[in-house]
This record gives structure tokens, C-alpha cells and sequence, in this order.
């Protein structure tokens, strides 16, 4: 019970310094030029995969495995949704991209939107870049879906058998056994 208490508070402390770095961090603007965003933005999502595969590759040698990769996904997943976001704000920036994203509150309102395809409409990219930008966060959305799927489903599937297998073994062996009245 303690390792998974470890990795939770692991997981919350991580989600903390993220959103804390998501408050501060600078973003790209009129002062710099969208090539440099690109930049930034191609700079992040090979920092995101390395994370994802060194992640991985530590959950495979974990002795409790679920833990360690639902914490990995956590982990992966704010990142994700932070990075996201602070492109989103940069591409803000240049008019005519958004409408209705002036904020870091609603670059990461709309992230969250968009990876929960609840899509408002009250923010929406009108421009081609950010439109582009968009469609990639969908196709790793996609991804992170599997991903989730991949390494939660089997959690369950395992904790079920588990429930199961204990509730036969506290039967008793005449179980089985229909009661017969005697006479």
C-alpha cells in the first residue's frame, strides 16, 4: 500500500510543478517570430516522446508494473496537455489564429475541451496554423486514448480476476452441492 501511495503523491506532485511551470513559463509572442514557435513546439513534443519512452521503459522494469505506468501516463499526459497549451497561447498571439484564446486559462480550457472532444465552440482555431496545430493535438489525443486503454484495461481485467478468484476460494467446497430437504 505504500508504493501506491508513493506513486500517486508522485503523480500529484508531478501535475503541481507542471501547472506551476505552465503559470510562469514564457511564452512566445509578437515579440518572437512564429518560426521560433515552431521551433519550440517540435523542441517539446520530441522532449514529450523522450519522456514517454524513458517512462515506459522504467515501468518494464518496475516490480509493480500498473503503478509506475499509470504514473508515467499521468505524467506524460499533464505535460502533454501544459506543452499543449503554451503553444496554443504563443499561436494566440498572432491575430486572426483564435478566436475567443487570450489567456493561459483558456489555452488550457481548450486544450482540455479538445482532448475531451466536448468542443464548445466558444473557443475555436480560425486560422491555418493553428488549425494545424489542432489536428495534431487530435492525432496524439488518439494515441493517449490507446495508451490509456492499453494500460488501464488490463489493470481492471487483472483486479476483477483477482476479486473472483477469492470469492471461490472463500466457498466452501459443498457449494456446488445442491441443498437437499430430508424427510
Amino acid at each position: 500500500m505504500k508504493k501506491r501511495t508513493a506513486h500517486v503523491l508522485r503523480s500529484v506532485l508531478t501535475v503541481t510543478a507542471l501547472l506551476a511551470l505552465y503559470a510562469v513559463i514564457p511564452v512566445p509572442g509578437n515579440q518572437v517570430s512564429l518560426g521560433l514557435t515552431v521551433v519550440l513546439a517540435l523542441a517539446g513534443l520530441g522532449g514529450l516522446t523522450y519522456a514517454f519512452v524513458a517512462l515506459a521503459h522504467h515501468a518494464r522494469q518496475a516490480k509493480d508494473q500498473s503503478s509506475v505506468r499509470l504514473e508515467a501516463l499521468v505524467a506524460v499526459l499533464y505535460a502533454f496537455i501544459v506543452f499543449t497549451s503554451l503553444v496554443y497561447l504563443a499561436i494566440a498571439s498572432d491575430a486572426g489564429q483564435f478566436t475567443g484564446l487570450h489567456t493561459r486559462v483558456d489555452a488550457i480550457y481548450f486544450t482540455m475541451s479538445t482532448i475531451a472532444t466536448v468542443g464548445f465552440g466558444d473557443v475555436h482555431a480560425t486560422g491555418q496554423v493553428a488549425r494545424t496545430v489542432v489536428t495534431v493535438q487530435i492525432f496524439l489525443d488518439l494515441i493517449i486514448v490507446g495508451l490509456v486503454a492499453r494500460i488501464i484495461l488490463p489493470n481492471v481485467v487483472d483486479a476483477r480476476m483477482r476479486a473472483r478468484q477469492a470469492t471461490v476460494e472463500e466457498q466452501p467446497e459443498d457449494a456446488d452441492q445442491p441443498d437437499v430437504p430430508t424427510a
